[in-house]
């Protein structure tokens, strides 16, 4: 019974830990260890981490792009140059319309700061986390079968 509850609790705890971590799709840490260190002079260091992100963001999608243009369609089932030029396309249009995704959301994702002193940094924390989740998508993307 006590290793039952001892599990349990536990399991309680990491759910709301994943809660937390969740609950706010603007709050980051590393906004708030610039909020912190420079409290309301903090745009200096909001902007340098947002452009951090943008910019491996860029990356990634950048390597996974050329990769995509330098792959051997024949190595694909009935692949064929039209396939992987409609691919490429594909992936270029949905980082487009992405980014635009991301910058709507954001806005309606700040609408609790909005008026506020925190705007800026809730903004931020919104694209940082963003553009983490996107990339691991672009990651995600395999050009051959790893079966």
């Amino acid at each position: 019974m006590k290793k039952s509850a001892i599990v349990l609790s536990l399991l309680l705890a990491y759910h709301a830990s994943l809660a937390a971590q969740t609950l706010d799709i603007t709050t980051n840490k590393e906004v708030k260890t610039c909020l912190e260190k420079y409290g309301e002079n903090s745009s200096e260091c909001l902007e340098d981490l947002n452009d951090k992100t943008e910019d491996e963001l860029n990356q990634v999608y950048n390597k996974k792009l050329k990769a995509m243009e330098a792959f051997d369609y024949t190595q694909w089932w009935m692949g064929d140059k039209n396939r992987k030029s409609t691919m490429i396309e594909a992936f270029k249009k949905n980082q487009a319309e992405w980014l635009t995704y991301r910058n709507d959301y954001c806005n309606v994702a700040t609408t609790g700061s909005q008026g506020t002193h925190f705007l800026g940094a809730s903004s931020v924390g919104c694209n940082i986390n963003m553009n983490k989740r996107r990339i691991s998508e672009i990651k995600m993307i395999q050009l051959k079968n790893l079966e």
